[in-house]
């Protein structure tokens, strides 16, 4: 049966990758030039530096930009590995073609191409647009094939678990003396719990309820009982959030390496970058010096051209070339390797795991967000570890999939199908949330969690007028509002271009409400405006103060802020909701906001799904339900 079910997995793989390229096709007609380069999916007016013998065949070309006063550099959204269509100036044959970027810097940028190129290529006016990532396909390919095959190993036995061909291994409970203390009675519970089983253990993290601080924690006793640990998320902001935890005991003196790009990392964190520590390890100085050669010889022959050096000259001089870039390409694995074998938390994507920088095993592979990555994707991690903790909640929103068909299956997590399968020993629902007043956690917890989530009395009654300098007002001093549209008129429409929805009038009245929250003293940073709709998204952004941060409902997932205004859109005589019938959509929606949530809506659309409806009954029992014309 395993087999069948891995071999189902390669197919769906397949159609997600195809639903991908086309989604890219379709963009790239639909999207003007400018669009696309604000996005990060063009780099345009592009330079042609040079166009060198690649050493593993083709061409490599290199496109410069010299920088502007543009908040963003040209390769912003592009990365190593990536794909993308190489856009040729006019009078150009071929017209395109396709090739990966090979390094990538701010505003230089290598390219591979395997194709042939004509002679005489002129340096101005070319572009790249960006295609997506084969890297991450191939990998995940490559570990539902291991996966499948696997015997002998422990994820081999995860593997037998999940079809009950095996048994977890239960575990003894041992001493725990904890590190942070400040942590609650099912934080610690859940600590001890991923501590004792032998096998897998699951942190159920409700909106609130610190699961990465529980998790961070269940590292830091691994490390303190001489495991080394795999610590992974499928996004670079999770991971960034673990190693944000972590950076205190790494200034203490635990040896942690973070994987992946510098530029992917925020500022504050780089120190932690695997990059950034070969860059200050005294050996870096061996590749400099290799680099410095390299660089020095190919200006030479940049500036002699082909006529200005015999042919034996310059042969013998490219070989020398591609001999610099290889030592030094292999210098610097052989330090990254080495700083990556010697540390005791390695914290990387998912997608960012290939065999080339971590061919060890870990101890205890710990995956945060574990209910957004997909099956294959977490099997990259799995794959290297001797033991499992999942952190995740089932109840948000599941891994994004562009494929309707694929989703059915790939949307099935390994945390979901632990959830089911696993006795309660080996998982933990997190209680206690330090987020949201009393009555923006009712709701969810009745709908989601069986009404188990507790309010911590630090945050069980506070409110919006409480903040400093903040002003008592009639929207101040509620916790949960829904501002009714019903009978303004206000539909949603359908923008052809975004293929997304939006609704001016709800815009309008956003614009209004944060107007009302900026006069009353809260500052912009404690504003979030939220909608499902990527089409309203632009809309809010176009008339919202800077500040004040907007984004969808998918995007703000992990996050908070003090007081959120969401728009929900959906306006029709039909009823129609769409893709909010997702409930776990909502249940992030309305558990982003601390002190105040402000919902607009259409109470006549809504109320025609039983959710929304039960929903609209909790504002009416312990918020305030306002028509949109008392703004």
């Amino acid at each position: 049966m395993s087999s069948e079910h891995f071999d189902r997995l390669l197919r769906l793989l397949e159609l997600e990758r195809e639903a991908e390229r086309e989604e890219v096709r379709l963009e790239l007609e639909r999207l003007s030039p400018a669009e696309r380069e604000a996005l990060g999916r063009t780099a345009a007016r592009l330079t042609l530096e040079d166009v060198e013998e690649s050493s593993f065949g083709g061409n490599t070309l290199i496109f410069t930009r010299r920088p502007d006063d543009s908040d963003l550099s040209p390769f912003h959204a592009m990365d190593q590995g990536d794909s993308v269509r190489v856009n040729a100036p006019a009078g150009v044959e071929p017209r395109f073609f396709y090739a990966t970027m090979e390094r990538v810097e701010p505003y230089r940028a290598r390219v591979s191409v395997d194709t042939a190129l004509p002679e005489g290529l002129p340096p101005a006016r070319w572009s790249l647009d960006l295609v997506g990532s084969e890297a991450t396909y191939r990998r995940m390919r490559r570990a539902v094939t291991e996966i499948s095959a696997a015997k002998g190993i422990w994820a081999a036995k995860l593997r037998d678990i999940l079809y009950k061909e095996a048994s977890p291994d239960e575990g003894e409970d041992r001493p725990l003396e904890p590190i942070d203390p400040a942590l609650n009675e099912w934080q610690l519970s859940a600590v001890r719990s991923a501590l004792r089983c032998g096998d897998v253990a699951l942190i159920h993290g409700p909106p609130g309820t610190g699961k990465t601080r529980t998790l961070v924690e269940v590292i830091r006793q691994a490390v303190r009982r001489g495991d080394r640990v795999l610590a992974t998320a499928p996004s670079n902001v999770a991971v960034d959030n673990l190693l944000e935890r972590l950076l205190p005991d790494m200034d203490a003196g635990m040896r942690i390496v973070r994987l992946g790009h510098p530029a992917r990392t925020l500022e504050s964190l780089r120190r932690g970058n695997l990059r950034m520590q070969v860059l200050a390890d005294p050996q870096y100085a061996q590749v400099s010096t290799l680099e410095g050669e390299r660089q020095r010889l190919a200006k030479r022959l940049a500036r002699s051209g082909r006529r200005g050096i015999p042919a034996e000259e310059r042969s013998r001089a490219l070989g020398e070339l591609r001999w610099l870039e290889q030592e030094s390409k292999r210098l610097e694995l052989e330090l990254g390797r080495k700083l990556i074998f010697s540390a005791q938390v390695v914290l990387t994507t998912h997608g960012g795991i290939t065999r080339r920088w971590l061919p060890g095993d870990f101890d205890l592979v710990a995956l945060d967000e574990a209910s957004q990555a997909t099956e294959p994707l977490s099997w990259l991690a799995l794959l290297r570890g001797r033991k499992a903790v999942f952190a995740g909640d089932a109840m948000q929103l599941p891994p994004t999939l562009r494929s309707k068909e694929a989703a059915e299956e790939l949307g099935v997590t390994l945390f979901d199908r632990l959830k089911r399968l696993l006795p309660s020993g080996m998982q933990t629902l997190l209680r206690e949330q330090y987020r949201m007043h009393a009555s923006l956690m009712e709701f969810p917890s009745r709908e989601f969690y069986d009404g188990k989530l507790l309010a911590h009395e630090s945050v069980r009654a506070h409110l919006a007028c409480e903040l400093p300098k903040v002003k008592k007002t009639e929207l101040t001093s509620a916790a949960l509002v829904f501002a009714d549209t019903a009978g303004t008129g206000w539909e949603e429409r359908f923008d052809e271009l975004l293929q997304s929805r939006d609704n001016e009038g709800e815009a309008g009245l956003a614009v209004k409400i944060v107007d009302e929250l900026l006069e009353a003293g809260l500052k912009p940073r404690q504003i979030g405006v939220l909608s499902p709709y990527v089409a309203q998204v632009r809309k809010l952004k176009s008339l919202l103060p800077q500040g004040v941060e907007i984004g969808t409902v998918d995007g703000f997932q992990g996050r908070e802020k003090e007081a959120v205004v969401l728009s929900l859109v959906r306006s029709n005589d039909k009823g129609e909701v769409g893709f909010l019938s997702d409930t776990r959509r909502m249940n992030v929606a309305v558990t982003r906001a601390k002190r105040l949530l402000t919902v607009i809506g259409d109470s006549a659309t809504l109320s025609c799904h039983p959710f929304y409806r039960r929903f609209l009954d909790h504002v009416a029992l312990r918020g305030k339900h306002r028509s949109a014309y008392e703004w």
